[in-house]
């Protein structure tokens, strides 16, 4: 008894949590086996990590299930050419005003809160072996003859067919327990299946409008059938007590002797190959409406936001901040069509504002709303060089890395327009003389094919050289008290003072280095 118990706490149920879980492997399963070639453009890793992409999405995401999560995570990787939440205006401004149909759909989506549910995903991304004509063949002829030889036995008696009632049989249950381990691997993806088509139902009646899938009750009605076979699977059997398990037991028992569950499981083999498309769908309903529900609670708890406006202009955007950094000071910028070139010391906010500049620009895509009280521009694929690192196990140095960094982005550059390119210290890899050269050089080619590049740099030269092409733009500090105190607003022009010596004084380097360096300097 204790042994059927263990088997069947195999495939138990588990409480639902009140609120997802977060594992970020399991999240991106549906990204990195969805079909990306439709997308406007997919983030790269360099990319992602460049803007600390995991922490931003983590951030924004305010799911109630798993499936939202997986959705949400993949529509910001595989930017689309229009925003889903703009086609779906109608929807948000519905969820907002109607809050206590959100509070319904948020408690139904909640029941797919449960781990296993990241695994819904392969029921139409994975291979299913679809059962040959001659396998289905064997299945019926096992089917049919433990029953005949019964028949044939009840009316003469003889041991032979006795014997081959046993010999089948044997067959019989040796094929439906290899057939379980088959359907073991289903045991996380079903049961969540089932829950979506029917929390899908019901959300549909919720929210019936919602124009991009008014196809959502054909869809519905094609999985019909691959429903009503994937319920005859009991996943959650409990056995209480005897009474229960010597039921089971006659169950089991009918199955083997007519290999029940391997001709459904088979069948719903070739119903779910065949629905591929339309589990996809229902998949996508499901989360999309998550992921307005989730927008909707992060608009909520912001201080200030706007929806973008898309113009054939440059950049302009007013009071623009990071959404990851507390107490950020906002920043207003119009670039007036050109590139921007930034120039600062160190921690002065060169970095963090490019950074904020590529968020806003993938929330304004995605999203369809920025960190900012107003923000306008054109649609632009975001590529950038920020955070590189030398690579030991690929035996590249830094240089390297950079150098095929900016590689890519030549290549985009010139296969196609409306691009955004943000890099950080280009070519700081190397020499001082060859860094500047190589660096105007290519700043200058990035901006062709209505490209937009956004590149912070500490040589003060390379702004002079690139003085007609770029807007000219800095960060600064003041050193008070003998500290430095940085304000991180965005000032018109190159930088004109530099304190990087000085600071080597506020920390104590010696009074000669101090000397020798500004020496150095007013030679230069």
């Amino acid at each position: 008894m204790s042994q059927v118990k263990f088997l069947f706490n195999f495939f138990k149920w588990q409480p639902v949590a009140s609120t997802p879980i977060f594992n970020l492997t399991k999240i991106k399963r549906y990204f990195e086996n969805n079909d990306t070639r439709q997308a406007y453009q997919v983030l790269t890793e360099q990319t992602c990590t460049d803007l600390d992409f995991d922490e931003f999405f983590f951030y924004v995401n305010k799911t109630s299930s798993c499936v939202g999560q997986q959705y949400l995570y993949d529509r910001l990787r595989s930017i689309p050419h229009k925003s889903e939440i703009e086609e779906c205006d109608d929807v948000v401004r519905f969820l907002k005003d109607n809050k206590e149909v959100t509070a319904h759909c948020q408690k139904l989506l909640s029941r797919l809160a449960h781990d296993d549910a990241y695994y819904i995903c392969s029921l139409f991304q994975d291979y299913h072996t679809v059962p040959s004509p001659m396998m289905i063949y064997v299945i019926k002829v096992l089917q049919f003859m433990p029953l005949l030889f019964t028949a044939i036995f009840i009316l003469s008696s003889k041991v032979i067919w006795f014997l081959l009632i046993i010999a089948f049989f044997t067959a019989n249950m040796v094929f439906h327990y290899r057939n379980k381990y088959t359907q073991f691997a289903y045991m996380y993806s079903i049961p969540q299946f089932l829950k979506l088509v029917s929390i899908a139902k019901k959300i549909s009646v919720k929210i019936p409008f919602d124009k991009t899938y008014t196809d959502i009750e054909s869809h519905l009605t094609s999985i019909k059938l691959l429903v009503n076979n994937l319920s005859r699977f009991k996943f959650d059997l409990k056995l209480e007590n005897d009474i229960v398990a010597l039921l089971w037991g006659l169950k089991e028992l009918i199955n083997i002797f007519f290999l029940f569950e391997p001709n459904a499981l088979f069948r719903s083999f070739r119903l779910i190959d065949a629905n591929k498309a339309s589990i996809k769908e229902v998949f996508d309903y499901v989360g999309r409406i998550d992921m307005l529900i989730s927008v909707v609670h992060l608009q909520e708890n912001l201080t200030f936001y706007c929806k973008p406006e898309w113009t054939n202009a440059g950049l302009c955007m007013t009071d623009m901040y990071h959404p990851l950094i507390e107490q950020c000071i906002p920043n207003t910028l119009n670039t007036f069509g050109k590139s921007v070139l930034l120039t600062g010391s160190n921690m002065s906010g060169k970095t963090t504002f490019i950074r904020t500049l590529a968020l806003n620009m993938l929330s304004a895509q995605v999203l369809d709303m920025c960190f900012a009280a107003s923000f306008s521009g054109r649609r632009m694929r975001v590529h950038s060089a920020i955070n590189l690192h030398d690579n030991l196990l690929e035996s590249q140095s830094f240089y390297m890395k950079e150098v095929l960094a900016v590689k890519e982005m030549l290549e985009e550059s010139q296969l196609s327009g409306n691009n955004f390119f943000v890099l950080d210290e280009i070519f700081k890899g190397t020499n001082t003389s060859e860094r500047i050269a190589a660096g105007k050089a290519v700043l200058s080619m990035l901006t062709k094919n209505d490209n937009i590049v956004f590149a912070s740099t500490h040589d003060i030269e390379l702004a002079d050289l690139l003085s007609e092409e770029y807007e000219l733009y800095h960060f600064c500090e003041q050193i008070e008290h003998n500290q430095l105190c940085f304000d991180y607003l965005l000032k018109q022009g190159k930088l004109k003072h530099r304190n990087a010596i000085k600071l080597l004084e506020i920390e104590g380097y010696p009074k000669s280095v101090i000397i020798e360096a500004n020496a150095i300097v007013s030679k230069l």
